[in-house]
């Protein structure tokens, strides 16, 4: 694996030589050639002590085969990383992503970007999949009506679980995977943009490399990688239970928490979803139609998985100091007991999707309570593994 040390290396540069000064301070050479072709004919020794090479392309077929047999002939010990024009066609940037680039990025990258840019991807490893499985957790949040703050609930518990860990120990790798494919907005709370990963999935013939899975995700510097939802409009069909399953197990190798926002609509590849969930974290408030969407989404979840754990948490509520008879009927009715109640803070939350982080990292009461929420699920999952063992 290459770290983030390797930085301090010297970095290959194919193309016009001109370039060179916007990388201001990094440690850039030239390669001396213009194209990939030409650095594939002279040998892999050009490319030996590398970390990173960085090439301009138009994704030409013979720069696609260039790519492909420097990277075979590398051996997996650097990165490749094309800088493309803004109007490359998305096919070539797959096509790229094919033949071995890490990542594409405009070719007028300045220096400060790409030393942002370099540093996450290399800290976390150019293919976390490559690290030993992890068998990380997987929370499936639902929701019981729309607006009760389902997205709100999975990007702040992962913001938590990525954060609340004992000093001496390592943080523990967390991913957000947004599977509202129309509608999911689980970025906006990290002010991360779609990058196309998810959409480079869906667009794909066949099932995709645990690689190119991982590569999908995000750093939002907090702690969380995060897969968003397209940008453009997908049919729900899009996904197949095939394709969620091998995302779920590339993610589950790779992480230690797998946190996923959940679609409101019922289709076939929800199952492997449900299947492969350690426990379900259901979002509802305490009226009585929100009950009862819970109570039907709790029965659906649990056809296909019977002993599904449910974690019931009332979002925008405030825990009453004497049990009413109205939560007394509620719990009746869906056979839980709340295990959470997460009172309600519109103010601070719409400041932190404003801002772009989420409430679990800013000091105030909504850390402390997403924190409170990400051990007792944390403690939960764990219980349920020992015994499952």
């Amino acid at each position: 694996m290459i770290h983030a040390r390797s930085i301090s290396n010297s970095i290959l540069f194919v193309g016009d030589d001109r370039r060179m000064s916007q990388f201001g301070a990094m440690p850039v050479v030239a390669a001396g050639t213009p194209s990939l072709s030409d650095l594939a004919k002279a040998g892999p020794e050009t490319v030996a002590g590398h970390p990173v090479v960085l090439f301009e392309t138009d994704g030409t077929q013979n720069e696609l085969e260039a790519l492909a047999a420097c990277v075979a002939a590398a051996g997996g010990r650097t990165v490749f990383i094309a800088l493309a024009d803004d109007n490359l066609p998305l096919a070539r940037a797959r096509a790229l992503s094919e033949a071995g680039a890490t990542d594409v990025l405009p070719v007028d990258v300045d220096g400060a970007a790409l030393t942002d840019i370099l540093t996450a991807l290399l800290d976390r490893g150019r293919d976390p999949s490559a690290a030993p499985a992890r068998n990380g957790t997987i929370l499936a949040v639902a929701q019981s009506r729309g607006g009760v703050g389902g997205t709100t609930v999975a990007a702040n518990l992962a913001v938590a679980l990525a954060a609340d860990h004992k000093r001496t120990a390592p943080p523990p790798r967390v991913a957000l995977l947004d599977l509202d494919l129309q509608f999911g907005n689980a970025g906006t709370f990290f002010d991360l943009e779609d990058n196309g990963g998810m959409l480079d999935l869906l667009s794909l013939d066949g099932l995709p490399e645990p690689g190119r899975i991982t590569r999908a995700a995000q750093s939002s510097g907090l702690g969380v990688d995060v897969i968003t939802a397209p940008a453009v409009f997908v049919p729900l069909t899009s996904m197949t239970p095939e394709l969620v399953t091998a995302i779920l197990a590339a993610l589950r190798g790779a992480y230690d928490y797998v946190i996923i926002d959940m679609p409101r609509a019922t289709l076939d590849w929800i199952a492997p979803v449900i299947e492969a969930a350690d426990r379900l974290v259901l979002v509802s408030d305490g009226s009585v139609p929100c009950i009862r969407q819970a109570k039907r989404i709790v029965d659906l979840y649990r056809e296909t998985s019977v002993s599904l754990p449910v974690d019931l948490v009332m979002n925008r509520e405030k825990k009453p100091i004497f049990g009413s008879e109205m939560l007394k009927d509620a719990e009746d009715l869906l056979g839980l007991k709340v295990a959470f109640w997460n009172h309600e803070d519109r103010r601070a939350e719409r400041r932190a999707v404003d801002l772009g982080q989420p409430s679990a990292s800013r000091r105030g009461k909504s850390r402390k309570a997403y924190r409170r929420l990400a051990r007792l699920i944390a403690r939960s999952a764990t219980e349920n593994k020992k015994t499952a063992e």
